[in-house]
């Protein structure tokens, strides 16, 4: 649900900013240069066929890479003030190189999986007044690990991390780390009133998580 608000906070990003709009007038321009091209080479059938690949192309690739931009930046906005994980936004780009590699399937003017993680990883960082990042899988506080989540719930250990990143970068922002990090009674790692994980098999204990973190916040 939480990557799913991502992609919705994205498309959202596009209708504030009118870039589908933007998009179509690209289009109808692309369209009457072929019509133009068309009568000026006769209207054969070979240049019929040449420009409507073109004019498909331009339909398909409506948006450019800096609107796609526009809108991932502001998918990180709305995360934010909203109650969703923030490192939601990292780990919908984590699952999606998992599954499909840095490649798109929307031509160059989308970014990779890859790239396209990393900025909100760097967000993140920044979000968390520059105290946690993750770095080759190991969540990371104030440049002393923390945790390698073990898979769970459907994810990898690297999708998890973003998960926590999440919940730490928003504790930090909002001054939790001021409080001691402790175990719930439902066994959930908190700092302050913020959530951090609740450990899966394969985990940490809640106690030794909490003293870790106590240890390096």
């Amino acid at each position: 649900d939480e990557e799913l608000a991502v992609v919705l906070a994205h498309e959202m990003g596009h209708g504030q900013k009118d870039h589908p709009f933007q998009g179509y007038k690209k289009t109808i321009k692309a369209a009457i240069l072929g019509n133009v091209v068309i009568a000026s080479t006769g209207g054969s059938a070979l240049s019929q066929l040449g420009v409507g690949q073109l004019l498909d192309m331009g339909t398909t690739l409506q948006i450019d890479r800096p609107q796609e931009w526009e809108a991932d930046n502001l998918a990180f906005d709305y995360i934010t003030h909203s109650n969703y994980n923030p490192g939601a936004c990292a780990a919908v780009w984590q699952r999606n190189y998992e599954q499909s590699g840095n490649t798109n399937n929307a031509g160059q003017d989308h970014a990779g999986n890859l790239q396209r993680r990393d900025n909100y990883v760097k967000k993140l960082y920044d979000y968390s007044k520059k105290h946690v990042t993750v770095k080759d899988g190991v969540v990371l506080v104030n440049g002393k690990a923390f945790t390698t989540p073990a898979p769970a719930g459907g994810m990898s250990s690297a999708e998890r991390s973003y998960f926590v990143l999440g919940n730490l970068a928003a504790a930090y922002h909002n001054g939790h780390d001021k409080n001691a990090a402790t175990v719930s009674d439902g066994g959930t790692v908190m700092l302050g009133a913020q959530p951090i994980l609740t450990p899966a098999d394969g985990d940490s204990s809640a106690a030794d998580l909490a003293a870790q973190l106590n240890k390096i916040k």
